[in-house]
């Protein structure tokens, strides 16, 4: 299985509530298999984002199988015995005695993980449908679900998933298919050529975010490809993961106040945050530079899944005379400031070299 930069789909759920344009608010067209139930689901724009269907077994247990743009097929297992803090955690799945794929998973909730399978999503979804039992390990124990109705579910969702697809914008790109990996229907990163001092704060968005994210290959930052309808629902021009949460560019702005920015962005958020949202905002010099950031920080106690999350903006000058958005969100407050610091370090060192 993949790392959980790759097993994303918890994570970009909490980006479209904290930052796209509209949360996942449109009515959803439901159907039924047997014991199963499923719905795709839409943006507030009515853009389709994928399809899920879940049944309830012994011990208030739910097994869910989802599909989601850019073709990602994933397992959702729920259980109310649990109480796993957010972010990462291990998990092997197997289907009675095949292969096993053990990897992290994503906990959407205290009572939930998410696996989403980058990789042979389709063979495995394939398994799940011709096979008896679904094998689920996890830190606090295992759990075996019997595969009744599988068959007929996951070809309802499959057929929910190809429906959807055919709704998207041709701008979104080519359709891509279920369980697929993510290739041609994404957008590539653009290729670095490097630059020193001032011509990193000439270039476009993602040169900008390119230069600062790869310049040092020690893992703590990773280009992603993302489809141009993720780009465009976070309104980014690069997509970028670190260990529990990601970042990304947006735009370039006027350059206001930096508590102008602040209450603008509060305004924003405030809807989308079902708990308490708080913020705080500040200006930095970078170090060994004159450049001054503008930073604003937001708290969200509960994003509408109990989970806490922050995004922390940094605002860059352009030679424009505008600002370039930075955001980094993460479930871990700590994870999101270290990103910030680390982003800010590499600008700093850029601007510096000779």
């Amino acid at each position: 299985m993949a790392s959980v930069a790759r097993w994303r789909a918890g994570l970009w759920l909490l980006a479209a509530i904290l930052t796209s344009s509209g949360g996942v608010s449109a009515p959803a067209a439901e159907f039924k298999s047997g014991s199963w139930a499923g719905r795709d689901i839409k943006g507030s724009d009515g853009i389709f984002k994928g399809c899920q269907i879940d049944s309830t077994h012994p011990g208030d247990r739910i097994l869910g199988f989802g599909i989601f743009v850019p073709g990602i097929f994933q397992v959702r297992v729920s259980d109310k015995a649990w109480t796993f803090e957010p972010g990462a955690l291990p998990v092997t799945l197997w289907v009675d005695s095949g292969e096993k794929l053990s990897g992290n998973a994503v906990a959407a909730a205290k009572t939930t993980v998410v696996v989403p399978i980058n990789q042979g999503g389709k063979a495995f979804a394939e398994a799940l449908q011709k096979g008896n039992i679904l094998h689920v390990t996890v830190p606090t124990g295992a759990l075996d679900f019997k595969l009744s109705g599988t068959f007929k579910a996951i070809g309802e969702l499959e057929r929910c998933w190809n429906d959807g697809v055919a709704t998207l914008p041709k701008a979104a790109g080519a359709a891509p298919q279920a369980g697929a990996p993510q290739g041609a229907a994404q957008a590539a990163a653009p290729q670095v050529k490097r630059v020193k001092g001032a011509d990193l704060l000439g270039l476009s968005l993602p040169e900008f975010a390119a230069q600062v994210v790869t310049l040092q290959d020690n893992g703590f930052f990773k280009l992603e490809r993302a489809s141009k309808q993720q780009l465009e629902q976070l309104s980014a021009g690069l997509v970028w993961t670190m260990k529990g949460g990601f970042g990304f560019v947006t735009s370039v702005n006027t350059d206001p106040d930096v508590q102008l920015l602040k209450d603008s962005l509060v305004k924003q958020k405030t809807p989308r945050c079902k708990g308490e949202l708080s913020g705080s905002a500040d200006v930095r010099s970078l170090p060994g530079t004159a450049i001054q950031v503008k930073r604003v920080e937001l708290r969200c106690t509960d994003v509408g899944n109990g989970d806490a999350v922050t995004e922390v903006f940094a605002f860059y000058p352009h030679l424009s005379g505008q600002l370039v958005g930075i955001s980094h969100i993460a479930k871990d407050r700590k994870v999101a400031v270290a990103a910030d610091g680390e982003f800010a370090k590499r600008v700093a060192a850029i601007l510096q070299a000779k």
